[in-house]
């Protein structure tokens, strides 16, 4: 309720708002228009606003007015509009707090924290400023009987000017959000639309653009700088419901040829209120994003366009990247779950065993495994593809799987290799090959058979301390000549025995001055350890090993499998 005695008459406009402005503000305006609320009891106050503000224009676009007179009303109107960027509240309307109450509503309720209101009172003694800026959410406090037409015109700008600031860093807060939330998934084909998305987001709040947008992405398998095939990967606004098609049948003539022309020309192409930006993300892929915005877009928007979008390309690279370096991480997973770790399992049969892999990287060529073939017979084996890295990560895997099945069938070692070696010669259009020492031991009686197929000889640790290589016949890696024909030996273990089985990555590690660890340092380390466990013996191999190379980068696969046989 207004108080006659305090304020002039209402309708008396140019007591109420007089008109102490300079100049006239004039501008291209849009069909976008800001939502300026009025919730007063008084219609004078209302026309009066409107006269006011009728022709005001900010950022090239003019206002639109809501009116509400109660609280209440204002409640159902806000709720309806929750776009509405500024409101023009009174305080004492059906109850003396009715404005109060309303933006407790908003801010409390509806959770509404971007719309500005500037709350205007007849009557400051009802609501005293201190105490109501303190208490309520507002953004400003006006005496009606000081709001002259300058100093609402001056107000409603400052607030139209915080209201899109703050849209635009929650715009961007939310862009950032699509994409973080992208991230984890960004195999998934879902989830990179779901990053581009973001992408758009970010871009059109970053320049308070609309949101009629569009993302392609021209795939490699395109020839051609110039196809014509452009497909809309992700759209928001007018093209949100176009993705996946072609843009020829979504976008009209001048805005295609747009397109075609920053294709053809391998540039971002600037017209007016639309741009298509071009940029390379890889010599086989480009990326173009098409913008339309409710202005003509400056110096500035075009700089920070091509920035923005240079940097995304940057981010696709490393996505690439990371996508490579997650298989990598997937691989080696993988690799890793083909090996035995349940070295405990030979223990019952009097066989202490204990093995260990690193590979030079992700993922490697060097392979081990154990398993029993009956009740009491052992099979051991470690091998090294003569390559590193995925293609010798698939090569051992292959080896292992034949080495496994071929053994549970044949029982001797050499025959064993030479089934193996001929189906690995099939279709070996890359010339791999593997060294393989394969044995078997009867943990009864701890007479051993094995076979060697161009591997390093491992080392025995006699129980009377005597560290020395295991004599045997060597034949050619497996993979190379598919007649080879593969021997097998023979030694009895005592009890206490040791094998120390390995790849050469062991004795040809490097330190930081290039110098091999070398078989006379291993010999020397085994001598050492004698008597101890298979795992202590392992282990200190290793840590010796990583004292030995330290600052020099890891140049081979190293793996290492030993058992000792006790009765």
């Amino acid at each position: 309720m207004m108080d006659a005695s305090v304020l002039p008459p209402i309708d008396d406009l140019d007591d109420l708002f007089a008109d102490d402005t300079e100049g006239d503000v004039t501008a291209v305006v849009s069909k976008d228009k800001w939502k300026v609320m009025i919730v007063d009891d008084e219609p004078g106050v209302h026309d009066a606003t409107i006269l006011s503000l009728m022709d005001v224009v900010f950022d090239n676009k003019g206002i639109t007015f809501l009116q509400a007179y109660t609280g209440a009303e204002a409640k159902t109107l806000i709720e309806d509009n929750p776009d509405c960027c500024v409101i023009l509240l009174d305080v004492v309307m059906e109850t003396d707090d009715a404005g109060l109450q309303v933006v407790k509503y908003i801010r409390d309720t509806l959770n509404n924290n971007l719309v500005r209101i500037i709350l205007r009172t007849g009557q400051p003694g009802q609501a005293p400023e201190d105490k109501v800026i303190m208490q309520y959410e507002i953004n400003d406090y006006k005496s009606k009987n000081e709001l002259t037409k300058q100093k609402l015109f001056t107000a409603i700008i400052s607030t139209l000017r915080d209201y899109r600031n703050l849209v635009t860093i929650n715009g961007t807060k939310r862009g950032l959000e699509q994409i973080i939330v992208a991230f984890p998934s960004l195999f998934e084909v879902k989830s990179m639309e779901d990053f581009i998305s973001g992408i758009l987001t970010q871009l059109a709040s970053l320049l308070r653009l609309d949101e009629n947008s569009v993302y392609h992405l021209d795939s490699s398998f395109l020839v051609g700088s110039a196809t014509g095939n452009i497909t809309i990967v992700k759209g928001t606004g007018a093209y949100g419901q176009h993705n996946g098609r072609l843009a020829s049948e979504v976008f009209k003539p001048g805005e295609f040829d747009m397109l075609l022309s920053a294709e053809a020309q391998k540039k971002s192409i600037f017209a007016g209120n639309s741009c298509a930006v071009y940029f390379r993300n890889k010599p086989s892929h480009y990326n173009m994003v098409y913008i339309n915005s409710h202005r003509e877009l400056n110096e500035i928007d075009r700089n920070m366009i091509e920035i923005f979008c240079n940097n995304i390309s940057m981010a696709f690279e490393n996505i690439e990247k990371h996508k490579i370096e997650e298989s990598m991480k997937l691989a080696k997973d993988i690799q890793a779950g083909m090996l035995p770790v349940n070295f405990s399992d030979t223990s019952a049969s009097g066989i202490d065993i204990y093995a260990f892999m690193r590979p030079a990287k992700e993922v490697g060529g060097d392979l081990y495994d154990f398993f029993f073939i009956d009740d009491t017979r052992l099979c051991f084996v470690v091998g090294d593809v003569a390559d590193k890295g995925v293609p010798a990560a698939f090569f051992m895997a292959v080896t292992k799987t034949l080495l496994r099945v071929i053994a549970r069938v044949y029982t001797d070692p050499g025959e064993i290799l030479q089934i193996v070696n001929a189906d690995l010669c099939k279709d070996n259009e890359k010339s791999m090959f593997v060294t393989v020492f394969l044995g078997i031991i009867d943990t009864a009686t701890g007479i051993c058979t094995f076979s060697n197929g161009g591997h390093n000889p491992p080392y025995m640790i006699y129980s009377s301390g005597e560290v020395k290589p295991l004599d045997e016949a060597s034949a050619i890696p497996l993979g190379l000549m598919d007649q080879q024909r593969f021997t097998a030996d023979e030694l009895t273990f005592s009890s206490g025995d040791t094998i120390f089985l390995f790849t050469d990555g062991v004795t040809e590690a490097m330190d930081a001055q290039d110098r091999l660890f070398n078989e006379d340092r291993l010999i020397e380390l085994l001598r050492e350890n004698r008597g101890r466990s298979s795992k202590e013996i392992v282990e200190n191999v290793v840590s010796r090993l990583g004292q030995f190379t330290a600052g020099a980068e890891q140049s081979d696969d190293i793996t290492i499998l030993c058992f000792n046989w006790k009765r």
